[in-house]
């Protein structure tokens, strides 16, 4: 048998990138890049799943369709808790999904938005796009967050080779407030999937800015000796945030990566939760790839949550993380735990480290 016992896997079909992870209405909401049709990608939907505890999950029926505009890739969910965009009420405020439609005729990208007001049945708001793009121009997988130091909503998406803000105080009406270019030092290549969060660390509130790269060979060079050698994983960095873009405070100029392992990719974490925790796609590395697992009707599996902070040594920040929940939280799941390891059966073997490092194999099934 191949499917994974601990990993999130689609019933049928072929799953990529998490979407709109979001804690709401005391559920834990996972959405994906969905192919409900084939094992291939493929017509990209937003696939949906709810879980109590982030270990058994229930899918649930698609929750966004391709339209005239496009396939819908990647992107973020928030609560409008305030229902700031009016697609609600007071008394029931709306879970707002935001998307980047992709027109695969004239590869035109537009950031939307869908709205429900139970968690499960989603509208497109009639107005979209909220930020238009034009044919044959990269522009995607809107991530949104609260704005803690101008008020209302930041939202940051990728143009392959830079990150864009935009800020706004409705969650429908955006504004361009700053950008972020790679240094020369960092692994050059095509961004996707940008994700930004904030952690305290000895007293200081730093923000973390992750995303996922597609880099040339010619990048290898920069890549840490400590991790397999590969042209698809996430790096990221440590700054601080002024409500209109990221700046970097880090000590050392020194590449980071989230994953030193071989697969690990579009990583994003839930929104309306007090932790970060953080989930991404693995099925994308020619490893992972001649695992036959159409046998059994799918193709692509989610990594096991895990918990990001901080910690800070004389080489600057670096990410920390753990499996999320603890492991000691459902006696259904068969764990071995020793100092700085975690395993799970079925292969999955996690290594932290007091610098930050972590290394997976999660490929194993």
């Amino acid at each position: 048998m191949l499917r994974p016992k601990f990993h999130f896997t689609a019933k049928y079909g072929w799953i990529n990138d998490p979407n709109g992870l979001i804690f709401y209405k005391d559920r834990f909401h996972l959405f994906f890049q969905f192919n409900p049709n084939g094992l291939v990608w493929d017509s990209m939907h937003w696939g949906h799943a709810v879980s109590n505890d982030l270990i058994h999950w229930e899918e649930l029926p698609v929750a966004l369709f391709p339209n005239e505009m496009g396939d819908i890739f990647s992107g973020s969910c928030i609560y409008d808790e305030e229902n700031l965009s009016n697609l609600g009420t007071k008394e029931n405020p709306p879970l707002l999904a935001f998307y980047t439609s992709h027109n695969m005729k004239t590869r035109r990208e537009q950031q939307c938005i869908a709205y429900s007001l139970d968690g499960e049945d989603f509208k497109k708001y009639k107005l979209n796009p909220i930020i238009p793009g034009k044919d044959n121009t990269p522009a995607r997988d809107p991530h949104v967050f609260p704005n803690k130091i101008k008020g209302g909503f930041s939202m940051c998406l990728t143009v392959e080779e830079k990150i864009l803000f935009y800020h706004s105080k409705n969650l429908i009406d955006w504004e361009k407030s700053g950008e972020f270019i790679l240094p020369e030092y960092a692994l050059q290549g095509m961004i996707e999937c940008p994700c930004m969060i904030s952690s305290e660390c000895e007293g200081k509130e730093k923000y973390v800015l992750m995303m996922s790269m597609d880099i040339p060979e010619s990048e290898f060079n920069k890549i840490p000796e400590e991790a397999s050698v590969h042209n698809r994983l996430m790096q990221y960095f440590v700054g601080d945030f002024d409500g209109d873009k990221f700046v970097i405070s880090d000590i050392k100029e020194k590449v980071k990566l989230v994953d030193y392992g071989r697969d690990f990719y579009a990583g994003t974490v839930f929104s309306n939760y007090p932790k970060n925790i953080m989930m991404a796609w693995l099925g994308n590395s020619p490893e992972s790839m001649k695992i036959p697992t159409e046998s059994e009707g799918f193709r692509g599996i989610l990594s096991y949550p895990r918990v990001l902070s901080l910690v800070k040594n004389d080489d600057g920040y670096f990410l920390k993380q753990k499996f999320y929940p603890p492991v000691d939280a459902d006696k259904d799941v068969d764990y071995k735990v020793f100092p700085n390891k975690e395993v799970l059966k079925d292969g999955c073997v996690t290594e932290t480290c007091e610098s930050g490092l972590f290394f997976s194999t999660e490929i194993s099934v």
